[in-house]
This record gives C-alpha cells, structure tokens and sequence, in this order.
C-alpha cells in the first residue's frame, strides 16, 4: 500500500510539467486525448462489422453484393484510420512529451544548484547524473503507458463488455472484465515484487557509475601512485554486482510475463469454448461467434501488452523515485530570499561573535568579530586550519552561523536576497575549478555581457598575456576538465582576471597567489593596487605580502582572532605576525639572491 501511495505520488507531482502553462502544449495534450476516444470507437467498430460481414457470407445472395462489397470497405477503412490515427496520435504527443522532460530536467537542475553545501558535499557527481538520466529515460515509460495505452485499453475494455452485455447477457462481458482484473491484480502484485531486484540495481547502477566518474576525475592520482589495475579490479567488482542484479531482474521480470500469458491463454480459452459450445447448440449463429471471439482476441495482444507497458511503467517510477527524493530536499533556508532586501551598494559587512563549526564536536571559528567599511581592505593570516576560507563561506551563505550575525549595510545576511548578494560578492576561491570551455569563456562567465575590450584588459591585470602568447590558440584555449591542461598559477590568474571583470562591490581573495611565483605575485599587486584604494577587499592569504596595504589585518589562530592591526602595528607587537613576517621576509630574500 504504502508502495502504490509513493507511486501514486510521484505521479502527482510530474503532472504540472505535463499539464504546463503553454497553451500549446496543452491544446496538443487535448487534441490526442481526442484522437484517443476517436481510436477506441473505430476499434470497437471493428468486431460489429465484422459480425455484418459473416453474416452477409452465411447467406449467399446476390442482393446482399452491395451491402457486402461496402461493408468490406468499410472494415478496411475503419482498420486503416485506426492504425494510422494511433501513428497521428504517438507525433503529436512527442512535442509535449519532449517538452516535459526539458522542463523537468531545467527544474531539477536549478534545484541542485539550490541545495545547500552539505547536500553536494555528501553526493557523487555521477550518482546524481546517472539518476537524471534514467528520469529522462523514465518519463515515457510512464507517461506513454499511462495515458496512451493502459488507460485507453481499460476504456475499451469497459466498453467492450457493455457491447458483449448488450448483445449476449451479462455472462460474457462479466467474463471479459473477470479475466482483465485478474490479469491486471496479478501484474500489479507480481511487478512489485519484481521490482525489488530493479531498485537493487539502480542502487548498484548509481554506485558503479559514480565510482567510475570519481576514478576518472582523479585519473592524475591513479596514475601518480601507479593504481591502474586496482581502479579497474574495483570497478570490475561494481559492474559484477551490476550485472548479478540485472540478471536476476530480468529473469524474475520474463517469470512475470508467463504468468500473464498463462491468464490471457485460460481467458481465451474459457470464453471462445462457451462461445463456441453456444454456436454448436443454436443459441447463436457463426456471425455472434465471429463478435464475440473478436472482442476477445482484440483484448488478447492489449493484454499482453500491457504486462510489457506494467513493467515499463513500474522501471519508469523506479528510475524517478531516487531523483524525486533529491527534488524533494529543501532548499538552504540561507538560500531563500528572506525579506528579499536588496540593498543598491555596499556600505559595509560585520561579522558579530561569529562561531561555526562543521560538526558539533569542533568549532572552525570562535567569537569572530570584525567590520569591513566600503573602500577598505582587511586581510586575514593565519596558520593551516586555523580557519580562515571558513569566513569567506559563510559570507556565501554555504553554511549556517552557529551563533553570532553576519550584516551587509546593517541588515542580517539571512534576510538579504540571495541574488543580490552573489552580485555584490566577487572570490578567487583557494581550490580554482574551471569549465571544459576556453580561457576566454571561463573569464566570460565572471559577467557574460562584458565587452571583448573588457575581457583583454581583466587579462593584462592578471598578468595572463605572457603564458597566453606562447599558446597556439591563445585565449581561444581549452583548458580541460576542472582545468587540468593548466598548472595551478595559470588557473589563479584566470580566476583573478574573471573576477576583476566581474566588478563586484566586494572582492574576496581566498589565497589567490598561492600557486604564484613572488616575482608574478608582486607584478598582479601592483597592477591592482589602483583597484586597492577604490574597492572593497577581503584578502585571505598565507602570505604576508598580499596584505601590507591592508587597512587592518586578522590573525587567526585555532578560529579565534589573537591580533588585529595594520602592518606596522602588528609588527612592533612582536607577535605571531611578526614572526611570520620575519620568516617570509628571509624567504623572499633567497628568491631574489637565487
């Protein structure tokens, strides 16, 4: 029971992409559920002419030519419009069809990306791929079984042995509907036990491909520690208990079909043998014979069918019942629009005794307070772990405060506008991820609508031009997946220069020149320092130099802020500062001297 609510369920809730708001696709759904009524009516004509037909042939007369040679054309012309109609019908219900499927993968889609972190962070890639591909391959099962084919056979069925009733007594159509309800209570019964072995496989299908999507997205390590044949014995597993499943699924599922088939053939054989008998006895001539035996074996092949359409329909429900969990995970209320505040500019962002932690057991931050004014820059240093890219996270909104406040322009960050404040913020995260496009493409996507001249002048401030005039195909480049064909300087500074052609009211550096070469660092600071004293900075870094012109700096330690200062202050503390400061001075002096 509490299978068929789910299903029943999941029914509901793909009916609005089907029944959409374009007045098109609606007037298409309309026109083929037309075509349906007129379809059963021509097949239910088919016996009765039939019937006319034999009765005309039982009694030679040369009169009836006439009235046979047109029931004769009629047969066929009622034959050929109801097959052609039912190919009338399949065209216009692809565009519908097709259509829910680009609209329910466009929402599932958007969906994911307004999920919150932890929802990703827990999730493979190809896990989650491999389960809307098997929703798009789902949704005809469904929805052509449903609506073209089960519900019109059940229709017809009715109607069927209303005609047998009419003409014969209620024995036969009592048999017809007798027989059709055991079939369809035993497929339904069946199929769900089944249907076990599919959910297994699923299961296993979304564990082998997710494995196989993980292993080539590190195929670097596999190779770096030379694993090869261990990715592959471990994929091999995957794909044995793939194949295990599979087969005992299609198996249990051919069991099934012998089982219908064994209902249809003790149906047919029942009603053709009283028939039959009846015909023997003079009750009826060969002509009701004819209807009533045609009736039958109209339902015969539909019945057979609809075991096939059943399993498709109970594989297609299975397919979507793993992506209508994902669909129905609510979203980060962080991401929500809040009171939809949509402040015009940035006065200022306060983190207020902040605390957060990943899990209750440790706090990554603790009692974090600080105020960044519009136009000013504060760096925040620190050791590995002591939880710095946290901060800039949270400014995202990836995660919830455990306790403390966030305030752009005095307003709680949970009430701003998510948009709004994806607009304000511009990051070179710490981990640079690009698109498979080119490095032109992946600075485009700071702001799509930039001019070309704009794109070329956020590549000279990131000091991009030299490596781009040693590349063949210049900024016309594929970078590859994540951006592996680039080292990881080379990802920095497309970052730096899509973020710079963004031109956001707030700039995050979650150490954007960690992979940079002091002398390439130096050359970007200096190129953006006009930029400095115009704008509003977060610098995040480890090393000190990109922080000097800071108008304050935070020095984290274990996520609580042991000093704050500028440059100099900090320096005559003679604190942690300054002992950094000293270690990488005397570093960078062996830069040079080398």
């Amino acid at each position: 029971m509490q299978e068929r609510f789910k299903n029943l369920r999941i029914i509901k809730d793909l009916l609005p992409f089907l029944w959409t708001k374009e007045e098109k696709i609606r007037s298409l759904f309309i026109f083929a559920f037309g075509l349906i009524f007129i379809s059963i009516g021509l097949d239910l004509s088919i016996p009765l002419v039939l019937k006319e037909v034999v009765s005309c042939l039982a009694i030679p007369d040369q009169s009836m030519t006439y009235q046979l040679s047109l029931l004769l054309i009629a047969y066929g012309i009622i034959w050929t419009l109801s097959q052609v109609i039912q190919n009338v019908r399949q065209i216009i219900m692809v565009k519908p069809l097709e259509s829910c499927i680009r609209l329910f993968c466009s929402k599932f889609f958007d969906h994911l990306h307004s999920l919150p972190m932890t929802f990703h962070m827990d999730r493979k890639t190809g896990a989650l791929t491999n389960a809307l591909e098997r929703a798009q391959h789902g949704f005809p099962d469904v929805f052509w079984g449903l609506f073209l084919f089960v519900i019109p056979t059940i229709i017809e069925l009715f109607l069927a042995a209303a005609i047998l009733c009419y003409f014969y007594g209620a024995i036969y159509g009592v048999l017809l509907l007798f027989i059709a309800t055991v079939f369809i209570i035993f497929t339904l019964y069946v199929t769900k036990w089944a249907s076990h072995f599919q959910t297994m496989c699923n299961d296993q299908k979304s564990k082998t491909n997710a494995n196989i999507v993980d292993s080539l997205l590190n195929f670097t390590s596999v190779k770096y520690f030379n694993n090869k044949e261990h990715e592959v014995l471990k994929c091999d597993i995957h794909l044995k208990k793939r194949e295990n499943l599979l087969v005992k699924y299609t198996s249990t599922m051919e069991l099934v079909q012998i089982g219908q088939n064994l209902i249809i053939g003790a149906g047919l054989i029942l009603l053709t043998y009283t028939a039959g008998k009846q015909t023997l006895l003079n009750v009826y001539d060969v002509s009701d014979f004819v209807l009533i035996n045609g009736y039958v074996l109209q339902f015969a092949a539909p019945l057979g069918q609809m075991g096939f359409i059943a399993r498709n329909m109970r594989r297609g429900l299975n397919e979507f019942s793993d992506i209508m969990k994902i669909y129905r995970t609510n979203r980060s209320p962080s991401l929500s629009s809040g009171d939809s505040y949509s402040p015009d500019k940035l006065e200022s962002i306060e983190f207020k005794n902040v605390s957060f932690g990943y899990n209750s057991s440790r706090l990554v931050l603790n009692d974090v307070s600080f105020t960044l004014d519009a136009g000013k820059t504060i760096g925040i240093v620190g050791e590995t772990g002591s939880g710095k890219s946290t901060i800039s996270s949270l400014l995202f909104k990836f995660y919830d405060v455990n306790s403390g406040k966030i305030f752009i322009n005095n307003k709680d960050i949970q009430n701003l506008d998510s948009s709004s404040l994806y607009k304000f913020l511009g990051i070179v995260p710490q981990d640079v991820t690009l698109f498979n496009t080119s490095i032109y493409e992946n600075i485009l996507f700071g702001r799509p609508s930039a001019q070309k001249e704009e794109v070329e002048e956020a590549i000279k401030l990131a000091h991009l031009e030299p490596f781009l005039k040693k590349l063949p195909d210049h900024y016309d480049t594929i970078v590859g997946e994540r951006g592996l064909k680039l080292s990881g300087g080379e990802k920095q500074r497309i970052a730096i220069a899509r973020v710079l052609l963004k031109r956001p009211a707030l700039y995050v550096f979650d150490e954007a020149t960690s992979s940079l070469d002091l002398k390439t660092e130096e050359t970007i600071m200096n190129n953006i320092a006009p930029l400095l004293k115009n704008s509003t900075f977060l610098i995040i870094a480890h090393r000190l130099s990109t922080v000097v012109n800071a108008d304050e700096i935070l020095v984290l330690h274990n996520g609580v802020v042991r000093e704050r200062g500028t440059h100099r202050s900090l320096l005559k503390e003679e604190g942690n500062y300054a002992l950094l400061w000293k270690a990488q001075e005397e570093a960078h002096k062996k830069f040079y001297a080398a």
